[in-house]
C-alpha cells in the first residue's frame, strides 16, 4: 500500500523534488567553480536549469545542466574572460587613486561606478545569455535592457546577490557551516529565486516552445496513469 503523501503529485513529493534538483544543479555548478576558467560556463549552465525550473515546475537537473553548459561553453568563457581582466583592471586603478593628491583622487568614485556597473551587467549577463540567443554584444546589450527595464528588480536581485554573501564573512565563527551551505545548496536557491524575477522580464520576449507543449502534455499522461495506479 503506497501512502499518499510519498507520490510525487503529492506536496511533500513536490518539494522533495524541488530540493533534490537544487542541490545537484548547486554541485554540479560547484565542479565548475574548480578549475576557474569554466565559471562563466557554470554560471550560465546553472541560470539555465533554474529558468526552466520556474517556468516548467520540474526538469532533468542533470540534461538542462549539460546543455546550459555545453550549449553557452564558448560564450560565456569568454565573458567570464573578460569580466576578469576588467575587474583585475579596476582593483589596479583603486591602487593607483589611493597614492593620488588633490582632484586626481576623487578618480576612485569614477572607478567603483565602474566597478558597481560591472557586477550588475554581470549578474544579468549570463541569465540572458542561458535565455536569448545572440553574440556577446548583443547578450551585454539585452542585460542593459533588462536592467532598465525594472530598475526594482535590479536592486532586489543585486541584494541577493551580495548580502549573503556579505553575512558569510560578517559571522568568521559560522564559516564552517556557511561553506557548507553553499557549496550544497546555497548558489543555486540564489539563482533560483532571482530566476523568478527574472523571468518576469524574459517572458514577454521568449517564443513559446513546442517542448514546452510536449513537456506539459507528458506530464498530464503521467499523473493520469498515476491516478489510474492509485
Amino acid at each position: 500500500m503506497r501512502l499518499a503523501f510519498l507520490n510525487n503529485d503529492s506536496t511533500f513529493g513536490k518539494i522533495c523534488t524541488f530540493i533534490g534538483t537544487v542541490i545537484l544543479v548547486n554541485l554540479m555548478f560547484v565542479l565548475t567553480l574548480i578549475p576557474l576558467i569554466t565559471a562563466g560556463a557554470g554560471f550560465c549552465a546553472m541560470y539555465f536549469s533554474m529558468l526552466k525550473l520556474v517556468r516548467y515546475k520540474e526538469i532533468n537537473p542533470f540534461e538542462e545542466f549539460y546543455h546550459g553548459f555545453k550549449d553557452n561553453f564558448k560564450k560565456a568563457t569568454l565573458s567570464w574572460i573578460g569580466i576578469l581582466a576588467l575587474a583585475i583592471f579596476f582593483f589596479v586603478d583603486l591602487r593607483i587613486c589611493s597614492y593620488m593628491d588633490g582632484v586626481l583622487k576623487n578618480c576612485v568614485f569614477v572607478v567603483w561606478a565602474g566597478i558597481i556597473a560591472l557586477a550588475v551587467i554581470a549578474m544579468y549577463l549570463f541569465p540572458v545569455m542561458a535565455s536569448f540567443e545572440g553574440k556577446i554584444r548583443t547578450c551585454i546589450k539585452n542585460s542593459v535592457f533588462f536592467i532598465g527595464s525594472n530598475l526594482l528588480y535590479m536592486i532586489v536581485i543585486a541584494f541577493l546577490n551580495v548580502a549573503p554573501m556579505a553575512l558569510t564573512y560578517l559571522n568568521l565563527g559560522i564559516l564552517p557551516l556557511s561553506a557548507f551551505i553553499w557549496c550544497v545548496c546555497g548558489f543555486a536557491m540564489i539563482a533560483f529565486v532571482n530566476s523568478m524575477f527574472l523571468m518576469r522580464l524574459f517572458s514577454k520576449y521568449l517564443d513559446p516552445l513546442d517542448e514546452e507543449e510536449e513537456r506539459n502534455n507528458e506530464r498530464k499522461i503521467l499523473e493520469d496513469m498515476r491516478k489510474l495506479e492509485g
